[in-house]
């Protein structure tokens, strides 16, 4: 694309750096293919880095679970603008922020679900091959859920889900 085409004129006459034609979820959907890009093509450099070593019967839990989540984006961006932007609201994604109430005392906890090289578990950024994290992603909003933590297990409802995904896979 050139820059006379990203440089233009709005009806009032002011400099735009925007195409007339961007739309607020281009970001979101190139965000969304950028990551079914990456399980496709860096599966292998993924597994090796991450799963190696790992029991067989988790490492083929997140293989289920990464067929299911790249099979619900590929049905999310299939999607019109109005239902995309519903959807982001709906399930928990790569990216997503996750406020879940726990059943037992009525307390809240944001979570926000991110690719290994980003977890910050003491800024409850937990990758989703975490075992929280490969229990949040593709939940629900409003779905029950019964986590299973290192002293047991934990009764909860994802309450609230906003997709705000800034970043990427890096090599560290």
């Amino acid at each position: 694309m050139t820059w006379s085409r990203l440089v233009g004129k709005n009806k009032l006459g002011v400099i735009s750096t925007m195409s007339p034609s961007f739309k607020a979820l281009d970001g979101t959907r190139t965000h969304l293919v950028n990551q079914l890009v990456f399980f496709d093509e860096q599966y292998p450099f993924f597994a090796d880095t991450y799963l190696y070593g790992m029991p067989s019967r988790d490492r083929k839990m997140i293989d289920d679970l990464l067929q299911k989540y790249t099979a619900r984006l590929i049905s999310m961006l299939a999607a019109d603008d109005t239902a995309l932007q519903d959807m982001l609201h709906q399930v928990v994604l790569i990216g997503s922020g996750v406020k879940v109430e726990f059943e037992e005392d009525g307390s809240t906890d944001l979570f926000t679900v991110v690719y290994p090289t980003e977890s910050d578990p003491d800024n409850n950024r937990i990758s989703f091959i975490s075992p929280i994290g490969r229990q949040l992603l593709c939940a629900e909003c409003n779905s029950p859920l019964v986590l299973e933590v290192p002293d047991g297990t934990q009764r909860i409802h994802v309450r609230e889900i906003k997709y705000a995904y800034i970043g990427g896979f890096q090599d560290e």
